[in-house]
């Protein structure tokens, strides 16, 4: 079950992917807010690496949208090179500030997360990027996330929150 943000007491929390994206796409002030609050060292973020393959794509994806205003993923499967050349330039330096971002820590995602990860599926029913993100949480004892992925809640130590 699901907490607003504004409830949240702890010190430290992981982030999914769609939180960064909110806050790169201008999509949610209260995104913003969130990491005025993590760049000030109110709160210790973690996300992992996963996170920017995750980003990069729906930032690839966005910009190909807001530009053709048609199927994003049909563009680039059908013009792969050219999408990536004329897009990608802008997705790569946002991505570099966020991985420099002050009380931001990149978890790495190693082969020895898969057998983690594989549990993780089989008990609770999670998407498997979504187990990746657990793993890499329970590698740093981070029992707490920002996210708005319902699927988070079948972990029973987990504890999601929503930025609203």
């Amino acid at each position: 079950m699901s907490q607003s943000l504004a409830q949240f007491t702890g010190a430290s929390l992981y982030l999914d992917t769609m939180i960064p994206y909110a806050l790169l796409r201008g999509l949610d002030p209260a995104a913003q807010a969130l990491f005025t609050r993590i760049q000030a060292g109110e709160l210790v973020a973690y996300t992992s690496a996963l996170t920017f393959d995750e980003l990069a794509y729906r930032l690839l994806l966005a910009l190909i949208r807001d530009h053709y205003g048609s199927s994003p993923l049909d563009r680039l499967r059908t013009d792969e090179a050219n999408m990536i050349a004329q897009f990608y330039p802008h997705v790569a330096p946002p991505l570099t500030q966020l991985q420099s971002f002050p009380n931001l820590t990149v978890v790495e995602v190693a082969s020895s997360d898969i057998e983690v990860m594989n549990n993780l599926i089989l008990r609770y029913h999670l998407k498997p990027r979504d187990a990746l993100h657990v793993a890499a949480m329970q590698k740093i004892n981070c029992v707490d996330l920002i996210s708005h992925d319902a699927g988070f809640d079948r972990v029973p130590d987990l504890q999601r929150y929503t930025l609203t």
